[in-house]
């Protein structure tokens, strides 16, 4: 009760992750089975609430309830790391003219491959011990495979969000999802990231398209979104007006490689563009401008946008995702420890030109086949930390102290040194998720082994958090793609499904065309 009196959310959350990792090793010892979990979560948190968890969670444990208890401990734990990452009070935007009717804003963005220093973003580690990552925006096979359009349409009314899936060799369309919103209701479930279009959702709800109180108000909700929308578009008194999202990956799910959070990120620039909201790092030539000096990602940022955009969605997850694609080239991102709310700094490198062209010979990516399994990864490393084992305390030291060693050794064109730091990551990434986390199938332990053991690569590492997904390799000298390939073909242990890709160093991060 203290710790919520005083502000010192990092506390309660600390609590209540440590509290559900020892009813979890209770509940997996009495073999209790998962349970649905029912318990309605506070709305805020205040000593009053929390003594409302504690009678919650007393009265399931009486009921011998351990997994639901678990479950209900866990998400008060996010609850209380989402109030360290963003302020109480409301966040006001600069705006300026909106785009003409009828004209279309395009954000494109490169994919991201983080080097060294993932997990270190991830709150709460990330404010408690302090987070530093390395990574590096690339195109796959010449593309820029991220993308999200928003256009104000004459003659329309309501919203109109789109989904789309899409083939990285042609393009064309896998899968789509599509839902109309013409009334508060139809925004409910904004924060339920299995929702049609919840993360276009999320983002109209950041940038102001209406309260969040007045979506939950059931006096509210079938109020027409008509009067917010033309307020939201710099538009009052036409009702004929209406706006149309669309947003489109050539990633598959789960590919580790950032593509949610970096498209977040095209879908918030696209609509402030279009509506007329003013955004730090929406420019390409203030991103080059950069180079060289430590910026901050403040409030108005569309880096602290794609944050917050993914708090309200409930999916937590670190900032490396959309620092690593929003900004081109090479960076070092940083978190500081114990400063609340949560700031980032991004650090941006030049590379010489002889290094660039070394990496788009050398740096390999091969898409396993395998989504990656980051939700119980993720799960498995914040129970850990919380209960601050000396191996973990350790390793996310060192994962800070590896992301500067990643910068320089690719500032110095240094790409075998590189590779070797990449294949220090993977083994840091793997002790963060533990032995029976599933970080790393077989079939990936073998090819990175074979790989290794025939000198064709100085390093590799699994993108993201691990589980599946890319596979980032650093070829060694003189080894091309097709060594690379023909080796693993032959090989034994279930590679059928791998689809290999040239990877280039992406010099520009964000994009955004009007046409």
């Amino acid at each position: 009760f203290q710790a919520v009196d005083e502000g010192r959310f990092h506390i309660l959350g600390r609590t209540f992750m440590v509290l559900s990792e020892l009813l979890s090793t209770l509940w997996c010892s009495n073999g209790d089975k998962p349970q649905p979990f029912a318990a309605d979560l506070p709305s805020a948190l205040t000593s009053e609430s929390i003594a409302q968890v504690i009678a919650t969670r007393d009265k399931m444990l009486s009921e011998e309830k351990y997994s639901s208890c678990c479950q209900l401990l866990e998400s008060m734990s996010s609850m209380a790391t989402q109030r360290c990452i963003y302020e109480e009070k409301g966040h006001s935007f600069v705006y300026t003219d909106p785009l003409p009717l009828d004209t279309t804003a395009i954000a494109t963005a490169p994919a991201r491959i983080d080097l060294a220093g993932g997990w270190s973003d991830t709150p709460p580690i990330s404010f408690e011990n302090g987070g530093a990552v390395a990574c590096l925006a690339v195109l796959l096979d010449g593309k820029r495979p991220l993308r999200a359009q928003c256009r104000v349409v004459r003659g329309m009314s309501g919203i109109r969000l789109c989904t789309e899936s899409r083939s990285l060799s042609d393009e064309t369309l896998l899968r789509s999802s599509e839902t109309t919103i013409q009334t508060l209701a139809d925004l409910d479930s904004f924060n339920n990231p299995e929702s049609e279009c919840a993360l276009l959702k999320c983002a109209l709800v950041w940038l102001g398209l209406c309260p969040v109180d007045c979506i939950q108000d059931d006096d509210w909700k079938m109020q027409s979104i008509q009067p917010f929308l033309q307020k939201f578009c710099q538009r009052e008194g036409e009702n004929d007006v209406g706006l149309e999202i669309i947003s489109s990956s050539l990633l598959p799910t789960g590919s580790g490689m950032g593509s949610s959070s970096i498209l977040a990120g095209c879908i918030i620039a696209s609509i402030a563009k279009c509506v007329g909201v003013v955004l730090d790092g929406m420019d390409a030539n203030y991103q080059r401008s950069t180079s060289g000096r430590t910026e901050t990602n403040g409030t108005n940022s569309l880096v602290h946008g794609v944050l917050m955009v993914e708090q309200l969605l409930t999916s937590g997850g670190g900032w490396q995702d959309q620092i690593g694609g929003l900004v081109g080239g090479l960076k070092l991102a940083t978190s500081d420890m114990n400063i609340l709310p949560l700031q980032t700094k991004t650090r941006r490198f030049e590379l010489s030109a002889d290094t660039v062209n070394n990496l788009n010979e050398r740096l390999i990516l091969v898409d396993t086949g395998k989504p990656r399994l980051a939700k119980n990864i993720l799960r498995n490393v914040l129970r850990r930390w919380a209960c601050r084992s000396s191996d973990i305390v350790a390793t996310v030291r060192e994962l800070v102290s590896e992301a500067s060693n990643a910068i320089d050794y690719a500032t110095k064109g240094d790409l075998n040194g590189l590779g070797a730091c990449m294949g220090k990551y993977w083994v840091l990434k793997k002790t963060m998720a533990g032995e029976s986390s599933g970080v790393e199938p077989d079939n990936i332990n073998q090819v990175l082994q074979l790989l290794t053991s025939s000198k064709k690569i100085a390093g590799g590492t699994l993108c993201g958090a691990g589980g599946g997904g890319f596979l980032a390799l650093m070829a060694t000298e003189g080894t091309s793609r097709a060594d690379m390939e023909s080796a693993v073909k032959v090989s034994e242990g279930g590679n059928e499904d791998f689809k290999w890709h040239n990877c280039t160093v992406a010099e520009d991060g964000l994009l955004i065309d009007v046409k």
